[in-house]
């Protein structure tokens, strides 16, 4: 597993994820399309990785064709190649022979295309040139959507004969909100590695980032996650990780305690308060407590005025 994959090969401790995961490992073992479905950021590429490493294909390469490649049908002839004058091996489908071909978000594929991936599910051969010639390659079809599939079939976006095909099997991978159990094993992974790539030493969650965690409903799911661990590592001073580090967003809804007087975020103009007035009394001048929050000292001035701090 390479250093940004999230780590969802290991038994989760959550019921929904646990049983895609188990599903996942059986259908491994035969060659029928799998629809992968969940949100952006809960790791389908990373299923589908998965998914053909434990398969009879992981001698054989997974070929991914990403969103950016669909858009307006610009790369048709990539996803459907022509081979006039080059060598078949460096286009489109044709590396995947014997191996996996992953689709990573399904409704960017145009009707055309989809009329030609449903031939090619049915006979594992696609039409190439202006010949029209028969190319047959032997490929397993996984396929991945961020959206509601049964709605796109509805309203006429994804065809019917299509989706019936691919969702032979189709496995949901659940938000990182809904599946708070495995946050403790998904953050240590992250941070311990992300630590190692940007040469820091061992570094550690206060409890109360912990809890910052626990809190936060993560929008972007794993992918997320990540993301704000190689924030804090890389912008962190200290080998301890503590809620100074971390981005505003993440702070709305926390409760804090200042000595004897507990504060609960019932706004976010409270909590905003509470954090500048505690962030400038832990800083030696207001220009260090302006680099601690982010802000530029003229912004902070203006806050501190507005909430009334000294």
């Amino acid at each position: 597993m390479s250093l940004h994959e999230p780590p969802l090969i290991f038994d989760s401790a959550n019921a929904l994820m646990a049983r895609a995961l188990s599903t996942a490992r059986r259908v491994a073992a035969s060659d029928i399309p799998v629809l992968l479905a969940g949100e952006s950021g809960t790791g389908k590429h990373v299923l589908a990785a998965a998914i053909h490493g434990w398969s009879r294909r992981r001698a054989r390469p997974l070929v991914a064709v990403p969103p950016s490649a669909l858009a307006n049908g610009r790369h048709e002839g990539e996803l459907f190649p022509y081979f006039e004058g080059a060598e078949k091996e460096t286009y489109g489908w044709l590396p995947a022979d014997g191996g996996t071909l992953f689709f990573e978000e399904l409704c960017d594929l145009s009707l055309a295309q989809q009329a030609k991936l449903v031939r090619f599910l049915d006979e594992h051969r696609f039409e190439a040139g202006a010949e029209s010639a028969l190319v047959e390659i032997d490929a397993r079809v996984m396929a991945a959507t961020n959206r509601d599939i049964e709605t796109e079939v509805r309203s006429g976006h994804i065809r019917e004969d299509l989706f019936f095909r691919l969702s032979v099997v189709k496995i949901t991978l659940p938000p990182l909100r809904t599946r708070i159990e495995d946050l403790l094993e998904l953050t240590d992974h992250f941070l311990m590695d992300l630590a190692a790539q940007h040469r820091r030493g061992a570094m550690h969650l206060t409890a109360e980032v912990r809890q910052v965690f626990a809190r936060y409903p993560w929008p972007g799911n794993v992918r997320e996650l990540q993301s704000v661990l190689e924030r804090v590592v890389v912008l962190s001073r200290s080998d301890t990780i503590t809620t100074e580090d971390l981005p505003e967003r993440l702070l709305a809804g926390l409760t804090q305690t200042d000595g004897d007087c507990a504060v609960s975020s019932g706004s976010l103009h409270d909590l905003e308060r509470h954090h500048i007035a505690r962030v400038i009394k832990e800083s030696p001048t207001l220009e260090d407590a302006a680099i601690r929050l982010g802000i530029d000292p003229t912004t902070l001035w203006r806050k501190r005025k507005r909430y009334g701090l000294r």
